[in-house]
């Protein structure tokens, strides 16, 4: 495995990380692999040992271990984003592939970076590098970035004669980039203001694919990242985030190598948002 200091990083400054789950069983492969980005890491569990951590250390970064954690974790997570507003947005879930549903509901309510067990030393460094990137630039130059083929766009499909003001519930998009095929919806929840986003990547060229634990993410213009999540073992993705007129999606598909999806005008899932389509 190829690894390299944080470019982000300032000399002389080692950057800390708080593991919460002192019994993961990825402990020491996570402490060894943080020092060679030179970093350091501090394992805890038990609730009350995590608050006085984050009280008593400044950490730059906490990995959250869902499944060695304890059953507060909601709780714990809480409490670290109270203590230390700074952290809210660099809290990164690690769960094994059979992730429990109350955690994966805790993953997708606050909107955590997540990576699987299975494949985390692979991804760490590029999800610890991602968090610390200027809001904006979300690594762009260090980061090939090429635009997938558009194939299929539900809402350039005329409708049947006789059934042209009927539609379909979203807009559905398929992509190519090589030989990865990207099934898209997007929609917007009957009585949300939010944008629903689901979708599954494909390897065409494997029989079964390795496209579990890939990183997915929503960015909006200039401003960054909106949303972000991993695909599950299936290549499978679920988002949800706040209505954006120019947004993408963006899927690492190899090491520094990502593809984006522009995902067209808004203005449709606007109408269908009851406060947006009055104005209120």
């Amino acid at each position: 495995m190829f690894l390299r200091k944080n470019p982000e990083q300032r000399p002389g400054k080692r950057r800390k990380v708080l593991l919460v789950g002192a019994d993961s069983p990825d402990r020491d492969s996570i402490s060894t692999l943080l020092s060679t980005m030179g970093w350091t890491c501090t394992a805890v569990s038990v609730p009350e040992d995590v608050l006085a951590a984050i009280e008593r250390e400044p950490f730059d970064a906490v990995l959250l271990d869902l499944d060695h954690s304890g059953a507060d974790a909601e709780k714990t997570l809480l409490r670290i984003k109270e203590i230390r507003p700074s952290l809210s947005e660099r809290i990164v879930a690690i769960s094994s592939e059979r992730v429990d549903p109350q955690a994966l509901e805790l993953i997708e309510r606050h909107d955590l970076p997540h990576l699987f067990q299975e494949h985390l030393l692979s991804q760490l460094c590029t999800t610890l590098e991602d968090l610390f990137a200027p809001r904006g630039s979300h690594t762009v130059a260090s980061r090939n970035i090429q635009v997938a083929k558009l194939l299929f766009d539900s809402f350039a499909v005329p409708s049947p004669p006789g059934v042209r003001s009927i539609r379909t519930a979203g807009r559905h998009f398929t992509y190519e980039h090589n030989n990865t095929m990207i099934d898209v919806l997007v929609d917007c929840p009957a009585g949300s203001d939010r944008i629903s986003l689901v979708g599954q990547v494909l390897d065409t060229a494997k029989a079964k694919g390795k496209n579990d634990s890939l990183p997915v993410v929503v960015v909006m213009g200039g401003s960054g990242t909106v949303a972000r999540t991993t695909t599950n073992h299936l290549g499978e993705f679920n988002l949800e985030f706040e209505f954006a007129e120019d947004v993408s999606l963006e899927i690492r598909l190899g090491e520094r190598s990502w593809v984006t999806i522009p995902l067209g005008q808004m203005d449709w899932v606007k109408k269908q948002m009851p406060n947006r389509a009055t104005g209120t």
